[in-house]
């Protein structure tokens, strides 16, 4: 199947979302190992990073945005055994993967997967200890409304943390990336499921607004101690930010 992003006036993403939900029902039984491979091991370190980030306490509940296969779900468990998570991903292909993992793990008691979209989280205000996505909101459609909704379910003073890949700058980052991207990727995305589905992900990253466009988005949205660190040469960009008090 191919995917050929293009960028839509009124999208903030490259692909509507019908088409986006397609392509990941498409490349779900594929996507785990891809990932593990195309960002040569790093995954592991760089959702480890974003949890530590949130602040995981016991018996709180955490919602996981773009929840996908459920890997970051699993790092909250990981790192706080005694958190609750609700996932909610489009998908129904990168959900049934995720599924599939919470009843071999035998974990159905603390972390549940389900449908939804987040332009329009299905949950009361201020129900979450805790927001995170990863990977994510550079699909959304409307990067604004994604994040009003998700402060809108965050208890005030609840933490939101934003993990994206973002294109790396620099002089020696950027043209590695740029001759990774052409090479290397299109190589093993051919080998595991499709080209096109992965070039999308260079095209998608080339597209996602610059770093402090977002921070401003998110003050914008009505979040305080804002603020992102980009790792791995800006590959990887993390932000975060707090529900204000008086939202």
């Amino acid at each position: 199947m191919q995917f050929h992003p293009t960028k839509r006036e009124h999208l903030d993403s490259l692909m509507t979302a019908d088409e986006n939900r397609a392509m990941f029902d498409y490349i779900a039984p594929h996507y785990d190992g891809a990932n593990r491979i195309l960002s040569l091991g790093l995954d592991h370190k760089w959702r480890s990073h974003a949890v530590k980030r949130l602040d995981v306490f016991a018996d709180h509940l955490y919602l996981d945005v773009g929840c996908g296969t459920g890997d970051i779900s699993f790092e909250i468990l990981r790192q706080n055994p005694k958190a609750q998570i609700i996932g909610i991903d489009s998908s129904l292909g990168m959900l049934e993967v995720g599924w599939k993992k919470i009843r071999r793990y035998g974990i159905e008691s603390q972390v549940s997967f389900r449908e939804g979209d987040c332009l329009d989280l299905q949950f009361p205000d201020d129900t979450f200890d805790g927001a995170i996505t990863v990977f994510c909101i550079r699909n959304v459609p409307d990067h604004r409304r994604a994040l009003s909704q998700m402060l809108r379910v965050l208890k005030p003073g609840a933490k939101l943390v934003i993990m994206e890949l973002t294109e790396p700058l620099g002089p020696i980052m950027k043209p590695l990336f740029r001759v990774y991207s052409r090479t290397a990727m299109p190589l093993i995305t051919k080998i595991m499921s499709s080209v096109s589905a992965y070039k999308y992900l260079s095209d998608s990253m080339a597209a996602f607004p610059k770093p402090d466009e977002i921070k401003g988005m998110m003050v914008e949205a009505g979040m305080t101690e804002v603020r992102y660190k980009q790792i791995t040469g800006g590959i990887v960009t993390v932000f975060e930010g707090v529900k204000n008090c008086l939202h």
